[in-house]
């Protein structure tokens, strides 16, 4: 087979450049094969596609020259992770292994890292670089002895091993959530500073699927001055050669920088000089831009160094035969870290140190990707938006409980309380940030892994969520309301519960909880005895239990308490208010028919805000009337499945990466029936979708709500909604399943969606099929406004038009797939929600950003059994409530464990001393998008956390907490167009402070001990 047709090779023809002596005998050819991730003779290829993973380079920046001509250095940064794209590799939190399918972790960090210290102990010329720290810290903890500790010290002293990211993993930059990115960044810098006392200053971003903005704004946030990439769209490789700067809206930049192709397959496994000469000029070839002499590229790849000396003498061999050509070539290769080689030489500073100016990418991000041109052969992945999809919801469900459970733990810690143990409550918060951290690996969080990866992933979540939910139920245990006099259960009979509802954000949000009953006739009472306005139905989740729908107004982390009786005499006797019984209305099953008149018979539910007219003859939406604009918008929705391209002979099929349709998507119903249950709070419309007329079980659901809220802002983000909850599975094999929302709303198939939960990016069909979403909308006079629960992908195919991708089932038939087990054969039903939200712009700028992160941090319910034993403390009162701006959002509040402090010494210290919690303060609005909210915003950080103690000192740091803003000095990139940037702010000399737009801030702040 000649060596262009190879699915794993690219043919690049050397260049000619005057003067070269270089010949076509020493080249051994005219072109040279260059393989993509590479591995060891007989190992598994490493990307599964065969694609071409890495940036070619153009001849003029690593072409040869004449003897006379002063070298260049390339500089190789030996690296490698253990979880790769099949994730054979599996490891349990905390220094439990155990293996999976053909590898362990106990092997791979056992021989990995141990054989690395070993070799560089021996070898002072050689340098590796550690990317993940999660793989790392289990064999630190794990596995490391005492000696070996002291020699990684010494290493790392000596600069011939490096951190470089730092995080706990590689995280990927298109499904992850800017709250999980900065959480797994700061579990790994913490690790980092407090074993080593280092911090991190340039990234190792290079495998993740496509780059978003948002990585680098939180690196730059987080101290770094440099940023490497790799996987973004093949026709922007050229323009990210040419080092443009990528930004946060020009506020903060940091330079970032595309990698060559990667080194793995490089080995040379003969000592005959033909081997050698056949793989050199592929090496050479595959650094990145060299800038005043000075290249760097990549060593390695995914699951190697499993005998580092083995492989390190492999490659000495080769950059020794690499050099002795040096007089021709020009080229010098060595080892390096990312800032230092064996010269002393530097790769960035080279770069920062040639004082040119830079463009501004702003926020434009380098999603989705393609490894390969043409687009034809080598398509976009964007199937991986949707791959394995119940994982998605449930590391989203986990991320959001670890955010509440970190903050009532704070708020708990610092209270008087009676008791708990603080060590393990600590240790079932960090349980939990684990997990949430390892799922965010770009080969996990995307889906792009074996059956038992995700089983394993899916445990450690499980497990940690458990845990959390334990300590929620034992501080509960001690805040609990005692009941006493009229307000306790009557009688001995059993039955009853107590209810805790906590708010986790720090505004007061009016919404509707939903406790569960055994029992349909129900009293409600609040922990001062009144009565509470609810609603009862059939619970969905288990059918002999009953939803009990509660209104319920709670400020910013605060708790709200209820007591649920049965009613067991009438209420006229005891004055107590039961639970209001909603009507149902049946619609029964619609056939479809291209034929009927639709939108003659129209039904309409209601709130104060809303109307949705719904089509009696099919049971679809037809239109809602928006109340404010009084205007009424034609809004139709349907469930679609897309047939995917699984024919093994066609260059695209569809598979964990890819999103290959034969064609547009097609009806997937034959029948819808509809259900509408009326009541006092809510109002919903249960719709369900069946592939065949006669099927029993819907392959579709969708249950939309309608509230009615209190007036005014207390009830605004409650009445201008409508959740749609929905389920979707199990599908048919080879189908995609999409939810398509239509209007006509004149849009030119141009939306907008969010960037990891962070900034608005405009998005326009031509350039991108399908997107992340967690909020979109199409920019008319009047704005429809999706909010998910979940990442997923979106597009918009027709004018007015969206896709919601939601989930997908797939036999992949290409080799490499059924080798190793990667399939997406899931027959799994996945739920989430979404929020819409339609009106006038005004409204819908006013309400999204707030309502995105209301639908992500919904408020927890926790339930216990009621005991009649239980006495009620004369003295309880509820706990003053935290409150912020409407612009703020309170990123975090935590006690992540220990206190950071400058001067290491003094930090290690600090570990063993009282509490210091960790805030983040995010301003959610941008420069522009409203008048008011866009703002910057003062807050005096004393009279905020005044509920929670007495501040006595706060330290202002970086995005993780390991540099102080004071000291930091991260390097200034001269920036083209007049941008100017703010960079980190200056610390305050008081609580006072300013929060600007989209900007984080980071404080330490210690209270007074009570």
């Amino acid at each position: 087979m000649p060596a262009d047709s190879l699915p794993g090779a690219l043919c690049i023809p050397l260049p000619a450049s005057p003067g070269s002596t270089v010949s076509q005998a020493d080249l051994d050819g005219k072109q040279a094969r260059l393989h993509p991730g590479g591995s060891l003779p007989g190992a598994r290829q490493v990307d599964p596609q065969g694609q071409p993973g890495g940036l070619l380079l153009s001849a003029p920046s690593l072409s040869t020259h004449t003897p006379s001509f002063q070298p260049k250095e390339a500089l190789l940064s030996p690296w490698t992770s253990p979880l790769g794209p099949l994730g054979l590799t599996g490891l349990s939190p905390h220094g439990s292994l155990r293996a999976t399918q053909h590898e362990s972790t106990q092997a791979y960090v056992t021989t990995v890292y141990t054989s690395v210290v070993e070799d560089l102990t021996r070898n002072k010329q050689h340098r590796f670089i550690i990317v993940d720290q999660e793989f790392f810290r289990l064999w630190w903890d794990g596995v490391a002895s005492a000696k070996q500790k002291v020699q990684v010290h010494e290493l790392v002293a000596q600069r011939r091993l490096e951190f470089v990211l730092g995080g706990q993993v590689m995280h990927d930059e298109a499904v992850t959530h800017v709250d999980d990115q900065i959480l797994q960044l700061t579990e790994g810098h913490g690790f980092l500073y407090e074993t080593f006392g280092i911090q991190p200053q340039f990234s190792w971003q290079v495998y993740s699927f496509g780059a978003s903005t948002t990585t680098p704004t939180l690196f730059a946030l987080a101290g770094f001055s440099g940023h490497i990439i790799s996987r973004i769209d093949y026709d922007l490789k050229v323009t990210m050669q040419q080092k443009q700067v990528s930004s946060e809206g020009a506020q903060r930049n940091i330079q970032s920088t595309g990698l060559g192709s990667w080194f793995g397959s490089l080995w040379p496994t003969k000592e005959n000089g033909r081997e050698l000469k056949r793989n050199s000029p592929c090496l050479v070839w595959a650094l990145l831009p060299e800038v005043q002499g000075v290249a760097s590229g990549p060593q390695g790849c995914d699951r190697q160094f499993f005998n580092a000396s083995v492989q390190f003498a492999s490659m000495d061999r080769l950059m020794n035969y690499i050099n002795s050509l040096t007089p021709k070539t020009g080229v010098f290769l060595e080892y390096a870290t990312l800032t230092t080689s064996i010269r002393h030489t530097d790769y960035f500073q080279a770069i920062h140190s040639t004082h040119i100016s830079w463009h501004i990418r702003n926020h434009h991000n380098l999603l989705p990707y393609s490894s390969g041109m043409p687009l034809q052969a080598w398509p976009r992945p964007t199937g991986f938006y949707a791959s394995r999809s119940g994982l998605k919801g449930l590391a989203q469900r986990a991320s959001a409980l670890l955010y509440a459970g970190e903050s009532m733990f704070t708020c708990f810690m610092l209270a008087p309380h009676r008791f708990l143990d603080r060590a393990w409550g600590l240790q079932q918060l960090q349980k939990l940030r684990w997990a949430v951290s390892e799922v965010q690996h770009h080969y996990t969080i995307t889906g792009t892994h074996t059956p038992k990866v995700r089983d394993m992933f899916a445990e450690h979540l499980g497990t940690g969520m458990q845990g959390v939910c334990k300590l929620m139920a034992s501080i509960i245990q001690d805040r609990s309301l005692v009941l006493s006099g009229k307000h306790a259960p009557s009688g001995p009979e059993p039955g009853g519960h107590f209810a805790m509802v906590y708010h986790p954000l720090a505004w007061t949000v009016t919404t509707i909880v939903t406790p569960t009953a055994d029992f349909p006739e129900v009293n409600l009472t609040d922990e001062t005895g009144n009565p509470v306005p609810a609603q009862v139905w059939n619970s969905k989740e288990m059918p002999s239990a009953y939803d009990l729908l509660v209104l319920t107004t709670t400020p910013g982390l605060s708790y709200w308490y209820y007591i649920i009786t049965p009613m067991r005499r009438a209420q006229k006797d005891t004055q107590e208010t039961g639970a209001s019984v909603d009507s149902t209305n049946q619609f029964g099953r619609r056939p479809r028919t291209n034929h009927r008149q639709v939108g003659r018979r129209l039904v309409h539910v209601e709130n104060d805000c809303y109307s949705v007219f719904l089509d009696k003859d099919t049971n679809l939406m037809h239109s809602i009337w928006e109340r404010q604009s009084n205007r009424t918008i034609q809004v139709t929705q349907e469930f679609m499945e897309y047939h995917d391209n699984s024919d093994e002979g066609q260059v695209s099929i569809s598979n964990n990466y890819v999103f290959a349709p034969n064609g547009t998507a097609k009806p997937v119903s034959a029948a819808v029936k509809m259900e509408i249950l009326e009541g006092q709070l809510l109002t919903e419309i249960r719709r369900c979708f069946y592939r065949t007329v006669n099927d029993r079980d819907p392959t579709y659901t969708i249950y939309s709500q309608l509230a009615c809220g209190p007036p005014g802002a207390d009830g605004e983000l409650l009445c201008h909604r409508i959740e749609q909850e929905y389920r979707v599975g199990p599908l048919e094999l080879n189908h995609e399943a999409i939810w398509r929302t239509s209007t006509h709303l004149n849009t030119t198939q141009v939306l907008y969606s969010d960037n990891n939960g962070y900034q608005m990016q405009r998005r326009a069909y031509k350039q991108y099929m399908v997107n992340t979403l967690t909020r979109v909308h199409p920019v008319v006079q009047s704005r429809l406004v999706l909010l998910s629960e979940q990442v997923h992908g979106v597009s918009s195919q027709g004018n007015g038009q969206m896709e919601d991708f939601f989930h997908r089932q797939l036999l992949i038939k290409q080799q490499w797939a059924l080798s190793v087990n990667v399939t997406l054969n899931d027959t799994s039903v996945v739920h989430s929600v979404l929020w819409l939200l339609l009106g006038p712009s005004t409204l819908t700028r006013d309400l999204g950003q707030r309502s995105g992160v209301a639908l992500q941090h919904r408020p927890v319910v926790l339930i216990r059994e009621l005991s009649e034993t239980t006495r009620v403390h004369p003295d309880f009162q509820q706990q003053e409530a935290v409150m912020l701006p409407p612009s703020l959002h309170l990123q975090i509040l935590s006690i992540p464990g220990w206190t950071y402090n400058l001067n290491h010494t003094k930090h290690l210290q600090n570990l063993q001393k009282g509490e210091a919690v960790l805030l983040w303060l995010h301003h959610l609005y941008e420069k522009g998008q409203h008048p008011v909210l866009s703002q910057p915003v003062m807050v005096n950080l004393q009279s905020v956390l005044r509920s929670l103690g007495s501040v006595v000192s706060m330290e202002e740091c970086s995005l993780t907490g390991t540099w102080d803003v004071g000291t930091l000095q991260r390097w200034s990139w001269k920036i083209q167009d007049g941008h100017q940037h703010r960079g980190l702010c200056a610390p305050g000399s008081g609580p006072d402070i300013a929060i600007h737009p989209k900007e984080i801030r980071t404080f330490f702040i210690h209270f007074q001990e009570q």
